[in-house]
């Protein structure tokens, strides 16, 4: 081999061992981050994990939190139906009173009418009596003062 070919098979040779040493390189960093990849999917499993533990935990609350809004619901409507069945019972209760109110209203004025016509009965009657008794006493006395005066 002449000098010139082993100056090139060694400047081959460095090339090669300088590709070599960054192969190295980037195998170690690919290593490094495959560690790393490695420790984020432990994590990632233990996360997962621990999610699927707590499922049953999240669905027996979802479950009960369901169950809770339902029995609210009814209890609600149940109390809307009794509130409405008492503005219902209220409003009659204030029709019957109105009513009550406006019968008292008409009675009283028929009793006012009744005694005013009482009244008026009464002072026609007085007024008939005094008609005919008013004539007989007028005679009556006119008969004992002319007997009276005129003796």
């Amino acid at each position: 081999m002449t000098p010139n070919q082993k100056d090139y098979l060694q400047e081959t040779l460095q090339r090669i061992h300088g590709r070599l040493d960054l192969f190295e390189q980037r195998i170690d960093k690919l290593e490094g981050q495959g560690s790393v990849v490695t420790k984020w999917l432990e994590r990632i499993e233990l996360r997962l994990e621990r999610e699927e533990a707590s499922h049953p935990q999240i669905l027996q609350a979802i479950t009960k939190l369901q169950t809770e809004l339902e029995h609210s619901r009814k209890v609600t409507e149940q109390l809307q139906r009794s509130l409405e069945t008492e503005i219902q019972n209220n409003q009659d209760s204030k029709d019957i009173i109105l009513q009550l109110l406006e019968n008292d209203k008409s009675a009283k004025e028929h009793l006012t009418q009744l005694i005013e016509g009482e009244k008026d009965r009464k002072q026609e009657r007085f007024l008939q009596l005094w008609a005919i008794a008013g004539p007989v006493i007028a005679s009556i006395l006119t008969a004992l003062f002319s007997e009276y005066f005129l003796k």
